[in-house]
């Protein structure tokens, strides 16, 4: 073989493997290792956009802290992540709450590193001072499923509340749903359970601005007397 195409294929070979290492669980130093975690829920990944959602860390207590998620075409150190971890530290970057990082730990497993999605890069992420972005999008069927809400209750809260035909998403944002994410299923362990009844529904900031159905609902202690409710858009 030609010593300049020998040359050529052992630096391909070295390069491949210094990519591999760089992003292999073996060689990383994580708070956790796990050679093969099991697969996740679905719903607990729905749970992370709920948390984020709603600006709110209560969902995360509904996650396994055994769940984990791997993204192989991540950045070396963060493809693998805890998804109750993902969740905390998500809430805690929106809401600008470094305090919530407390419950994010970093883990690798045998072929993904996630060492770099530890607790002082959340600290670090959730320290800056920004403005609250805005909602984002998210199935409220589901979730409203996810809570037990049937149809008739979901009517029975807008005309409770006064909502417009095309406020049905708003719910989300009530006190009435926040209790609610008590009764969805749970993965996680009866600690966590309790944990998350200690938590109080605050107002989202969402619901001060202008131009929104949700603007200025589920601000009163009171629910207004029952009127004559208006038209639900089927």
């Amino acid at each position: 073989m030609d010593k300049h195409l020998m040359k050529r294929l052992l630096a391909t070979i070295f390069l491949v493997c210094v990519f591999l290492l760089a992003g292999c669980g073996l060689f990383s130093d994580p708070d956790e290792r796990v050679v093969f975690p099991p697969e996740p829920d679905s719903r607990e990944y729905q749970y992370v956009d709920l948390a984020q959602h709603i600006a709110s860390e209560k969902p995360c207590y509904l996650i396994s802290r055994d769940s984990v998620s791997v993204a192989p075409l991540n950045a070396p150190g963060t493809r693998a992540n805890k998804i109750r971890s993902h969740c905390f530290s998500t809430v805690a970057q929106r809401t600008a709450r470094p305090e919530l990082c407390e419950h994010v730990v970093s883990v690798s497993t045998l072929l993904y590193a996630g060492h770099a999605n530890d607790r002082a890069r959340c600290v670090q992420e959730a320290s800056r001072e920004r403005a609250p972005a805005g909602v984002g999008m998210i199935d409220h069927d589901s979730m409203f499923e996810l809570a037990g809400f049937s149809q008739d209750k979901v009517v029975e809260l807008m005309h409770s509340y006064r909502l417009p035909a095309n406020g049905r998403y708003c719910l989300i944002f009530s006190p009435d749903f926040f209790e609610a994410i008590e009764r969805m299923p749970r993965f996680s362990n009866a600690d966590d359970l309790e944990s998350m009844k200690q938590l109080q529904w605050k107002p989202h900031p969402f619901l001060a601005l202008q131009g929104f159905p949700c603007t200025g609902k589920f601000t009163d202690t009171e629910r207004p007397a029952t009127e004559s409710p208006p038209v639900i858009a089927q």
